[in-house]
């Protein structure tokens, strides 16, 4: 979706809704591909104050993922908002601190709202996501899934075999402090 900021501005209403569905199918989020399974859902608004244009929006969406524990795939549900102010590129040194992250700086009189849902989406994605909270993942050693079966490796094991013996002489040092 793309808005004419200059008609918004010239125009009437100094409040404009913004209630669409956005369909993407996949975000490449640094090289993994996620697999987005419902439309977007995007609601909020625009607001025009003495010439500035300000946007509240709420992002949600499904999305297919994979948790970073046990690598099962789950549905995980996506929120966010953005909220920020429209600034033309002329002014931005003139009126603006640059180091305002709320800042979207626009060249043209229109705006690709698509890209910055993308965008949003992709900075709020956590780095780590989890099917579970209690889920324990894979075993170190056998590889089986924790959270289906348990396995007997971490029991059957010292740990005085999982060290490397090239680093066992560290070891004897501090068991000596």
């Amino acid at each position: 979706m793309k808005l004419d900021i200059d008609s918004i501005k010239k125009g009437d209403k100094n409040t404009l809704d913004l209630n669409f569905a956005l369909d993407l199918n996949t975000i490449d989020y640094y090289g993994d591909i996620i697999d987005i399974i419902s439309p977007v859902d995007v609601n909020g608004k625009l607001y025009v104050i003495d010439d500035r244009l300000y946007m509240n929006l709420g992002i949600k969406t499904h999305m297919q993922v994979n948790c970073s524990r046990c690598l099962e795939s789950f549905t995980y549900p996506f929120k966010s908002s953005i909220n920020a102010e429209f600034v033309h590129e002329n002014l931005s040194t003139d009126q603006t601190d640059e180091s305002d992250e709320d800042i979207i700086y626009y060249q043209e009189s229109t705006i690709d709202l698509d890209e910055l849902i993308k965008e949003n989406i992709i900075m709020n994605i956590p780095m780590k996501l989890v099917c579970d909270k209690s889920c324990q993942g894979l075993c170190s050693n056998c590889g089986i899934k924790l959270k289906d079966k348990s396995c007997d490796c971490s029991h059957t094991q010292s740990i005085d075999e999982d060290i490397d013996p090239r680093l066992a002489k560290l070891k004897e040092l501090l068991e000596q402090d």
